[in-house]
């Protein structure tokens, strides 16, 4: 039989064209979709298995991180030999290039589950990875499709395919055989896109097949652009083009595409991703960390460029992330009426119509027929809290606040802070084991 849920008494916040802030809400869960929503009092409310007390929480959609390297994981803490790196290059010479060749089919597993845990924890219910794995690509996506299965939220998955080390067709092989998969047994939480790593480390033969594979199975390409000006600069230097034109000129970019990070662009650039409607994806942490630049998030969301915001691998806290991005802008720009609109507005809006272009699945708001992908986060509001206070509270108080219960495809995942279905003192001490015995093979 299909499960109720019925969620009552809660400060409701729909999001989404409704966007209301609904004082001692309700939400009835049917399955995995919403069948109802409205004043506690008003909601039909019709038997149920289970019901929620959300007194003295804010009830909202699940959050939405547009891109994440779930493997970085076992980078944290990890030692780099020799000199600190000094530029974005030797960062990737040092540091990731040497995790990503050196993860095995364990690895990937167990570093995918970490971060898919802390998503849980800060409610975010729905992820687009971008997976780097030049050692062990064959199988590589099936292992973080185990976990995120394990864990029960939302994924589309590709692999970043690279030539840097003559592996491209692998890379390539790997997304083919993951898509065919999804083709041949659909699945509620998993989607598909075809990855590449960045312009400056796939040769145009493999750029070809990509997209050739994307269109065969009407997916996007998921792919970094211009994160640092060596990208831009080696793209010049092979190809006579700059990134953006590059993949325009290659039939790579599209509504259903999207270019992460898009730094060190051009107008011109800027245009291309206006007029083929590619997503683009904002990552200010990392950003800041790698020293690389930011992204002109106002310039974009000025030309009508869909603006969406993630997390790069460097946490999997979507609201940490959304408050980074409020407070760099204003500061990079010097102009404090910057940042307050746009950073809710990527997280909040611009992840959900990324999500529903790349996936098709219908979340992010809570509405009837929407999926039920829903958060709880124990918040006591000092000041009133209204549509047109929302945004205030958001940035200054909820970002602080911890989440309480997490619901994907109307599963609790997590009720009263703690985990249902995984055992994290459990899954903390494998990672650890199998992280020593990678960093020891790196170190060696």
């Amino acid at each position: 039989m299909t499960e109720t849920i019925l969620i009552e008494d809660g400060t409701l916040v729909t999001l989404g064209e409704e966007d209301k802030v609904i004082e001692n809400g309700a939400v009835l869960i049917e399955g995995n979709k919403i069948k109802g929503f409205g004043k506690a009092s008003k909601l039909k409310k019709e038997d149920f298995d289970q019901k929620i007390n959300a007194s003295g929480k804010i009830i909202m959609p699940g959050l939405i991180n547009t891109h994440h390297h779930l493997y970085s994981t076992f980078a944290r803490g990890m030692a780099i030999h020799g000199e600190p790196p000094k530029d974005f290059v030797e960062i990737l010479e040092k540091l990731w290039w040497k995790l990503d060749e050196n993860l095995d089919k364990e690895g990937i597993y167990c570093s995918a589950l970490i971060p898919l845990i802390e998503c849980i924890k800060s409610g975010a219910t729905t992820i687009i990875d971008h997976h780097e794995s030049q050692s062990y690509q064959k199988g590589s996506l099936n292992e973080i499709a185990k976990a995120i299965e394990e864990a029960g939220i939302r994924a589309s998955l590709c692999l970043g395919t690279s030539d840097r080390y003559g592996r491209g067709e692998e890379g390539l092989e790997e997304n083919k055989r993951f898509l065919s998969e999804l083709d041949e047994e659909s699945s509620e939480l998993l989607r598909g896109m075809v990855g590449l790593h960045a312009s400056f480390t796939v040769n145009d033969d493999t750029l070809d097949k990509s997209v050739e594979l994307a269109k065969k199975h009407d997916v996007g390409i998921h792919v970094h652009c211009a994160e640092g000006k060596y990208d831009q600069e080696k793209t010049q230097e092979e190809y006579d083009q700059r990134v953006i034109e590059r993949l325009d000129s290659h039939n790579a970019l599209g509504e259903k595409s999207i270019a992460v990070h898009a730094i060190h662009v051009n107008d011109r650039e800027l245009e291309i991703l206006s007029e083929t409607d590619t997503n683009v994806v904002h990552n200010p942490e990392s950003n800041m960390n790698n020293a690389v630049g930011y992204a002109d998030v106002p310039k974009m969301m000025e030309k009508d460029i869909r603006v969406g915001l993630g997390t790069d691998g460097m946490s999997s806290d979507m609201l940490a992330q959304m408050r980074c991005a409020y407070l760099l802008h204003p500061h990079a720009q010097k102009d404090p009426r910057i940042g307050f609109l746009e950073a809710p507005k990527m997280l909040l809006d611009n992840n959900r119509e990324i999500v529903e272009k790349v996936s098709g699945w219908k979340i992010g708001e809570i509405t009837e027929g929407a999926l039920a992908d829903i958060i709880l986060i124990d918040y006591h509001p000092p000041t009133p809290l209204n549509e047109n206070t929302f945004l205030g509270h958001l940035i200054f108080g909820l970002v602080y606040a911890p989440v309480d219960t997490t619901i994907c495809n109307g599963k609790i995942l997590m009720k009263n802070r703690e985990l249902v279905n995984l055992d994290e003192e459990k899954i903390v001490k494998e990672a650890l084991r199998v992280a020593s015995r990678i960093w020891k093979r790196i170190q060696s």
